[in-house]
């Protein structure tokens, strides 16, 4: 969601709007009931997928709401047992691999890469990169290797091998010390996941199987998926609704390859929320006993787990988006755990309803956002709208021409900008539109941006 005081960011949630307000207002917060309503007006007024589903573990009781169906084509309803990319969520496995070979004393969370992954690995000042610093993304290395920089969003990673991955490894050089900074990486879980495996002297898929999915009984979790689970798999889609491919990960398998389904998934938040009373539950525990720097002053990386603070609760969390569908975990250590999943790839997905049901103080907007088709524009109309403009002082939007479109940004935060009309534009994410005043020939003058129902003018400063 987009906030306009001070600069635009993206935030998990903004309220509750204005669909459907009276049938929450029965249901207490977090609830099954509430989460329903909710999970309804994502899909059906907010158009972000066609279906969804929340799936709640707490007491060793579980329960579960659902909503739409797999594809726009298919009356086929979203059930426990549809099979979708988990992508991001397999770095909380690879973490627990990480804590479990900790418990049994194979490794230590201190041992530098370089000690099982034989290659010259970067350093920064002699700091090496440990294991610790690949499990909590404050290794310095980047979202991605070197030689898939340039690559787009359409399957980055297709035909990705370990001898591509030790090559990456021997051609990165770090500009900061490892262990200080947030850097979220799918590069360095792939290296997280290789060094387990030349430790263990096994395959990853292998030791996955041998340590979490055999004991956990979760026989529809895979990195291979069978042709019949793939003539299953939910369709996922762009924010335009174009259906959209899994990727294909390769030797980042350990970043984001695995599929599985939500009654699998269950199986494991449950390691969570149960009395670590089994070796792999204390391994699971103990990922969150070491506190790394994480994306913002709120957020903490623990290993795997993004780790906040809310109504006095340490909750952790996750996510993940891959072929189309964004994925979501989180659980409170010792009482409860949450995942959810809905097949368009936005920023939010059901992040919000999932916290919702940790936190119910967690608002969640479900404004209704109509479906709006984007139009081309003359770049010289474009260049007309290109410019800095100001609500107040410290509140500014700076627009500018990115090819055929027009892209804004406040502060860090950059976003695109499609036209409705040639002086009306939208965000696809929000139900946020920008309407730029016209002077003939002349540069816009003005603009007025509604959110939730308010209208604020930003004027050309130049």
């Amino acid at each position: 969601m987009i906030s306009r005081r001070g600069a635009l960011s993206f935030a998990l949630a903004a309220g509750i709007g204005s669909l459907g307000a009276e049938a929450w207002a029965e249901a207490a917060p977090g609830s099954r009931e509430d989460i329903a309503g909710l999970l309804r007006g994502r899909i059906d007024a907010q158009h972000r997928g066609t279906g969804g589903l929340v799936s709640v573990v707490r007491d060793r009781n579980a329960w579960t709401v659902r909503h739409g169906t797999v594809s726009r084509e298919s009356g086929r309803r979203v059930s426990l047992d549809t099979p979708f990319q988990i992508a991001s969520l397999t770095k909380i496995f690879t973490a627990l691999l990480l804590s479990d070979a900790v418990l049994r004393g194979e490794l230590a969370l201190d041992d530098e890469l370089a000690a099982y992954f034989p290659v010259n690995a970067p350093r920064f000042e002699g700091r090496a990169i440990t294991l610790l610093d690949l499990a909590t993304h404050t290794s310095g290395l980047p979202l991605r290797p070197p030689s898939r920089f340039s690559r787009g969003q359409d399957n980055p990673y297709a035909g990705y091998t370990h001898e591509d991955l030790r090559a990456d490894i021997e051609a990165t050089s770090l500009s900061r010390a490892p262990g200080t900074v947030f850097e979220y990486s799918n590069y360095g879980f792939a290296l997280l996941g290789a060094a387990l495996s030349a430790r263990l002297g096994k395959p990853y898929a292998e030791i996955l199987q041998e340590r979490i999915l055999t004991p956990l009984r979760m026989r529809a979790t895979t990195l291979e998926p069978s042709a019949s689970m793939q003539a299953h798999f939910i369709q996922g889609y762009d924010m335009e609704f174009a259906p959209a491919h899994v990727w294909e990960f390769g030797a980042l398998a350990p970043a984001g390859g695995l599929f599985s389904t939500a009654r699998d998934l269950r199986k494991f938040v449950a390691l969570w929320t149960e009395p670590f009373d089994t070796p792999l539950a204390r391994a699971a525990h103990d990922m969150f006993s070491l506190r790394r720097p994480g994306p913002d002053p709120q957020t903490q990386m623990a290993l795997g787990w993004r780790v906040i603070e809310r109504q006095g609760r340490m909750l952790g969390w996750s996510n993940g988006s891959g072929g189309g569908v964004r994925a979501f975990m989180a659980v409170a250590p010792g009482e409860a755990g949450v995942l959810a999943f809905a097949n368009m790839q936005t920023g939010i997905g059901v992040d919000d309803m999932g916290l919702r049901v940790l936190d119910p103080a967690m608002e969640v907007d479900v404004t209704p956002i109509p479906i709006r088709v984007a139009i081309a524009v003359p770049p010289a109309v474009l260049d007309r709208l290109v410019g800095t403009y100001q609500f107040a002082p410290g509140d500014t939007l700076v627009i500018t021409r990115d090819g055929d479109h027009l892209v804004g940004a406040s502060g860090p935060n950059r976003f695109s900008l499609y036209a409705e009309t040639a002086t009306l534009f939208f965000l696809r994410e929000d139900n946020i539109t920008l309407e730029f005043q016209t002077a003939g020939d002349a540069s816009s003058p003005a603009l007025t941006m509604t959110q939730g129902g308010q209208a604020y003018v930003y004027r050309r400063m130049q």
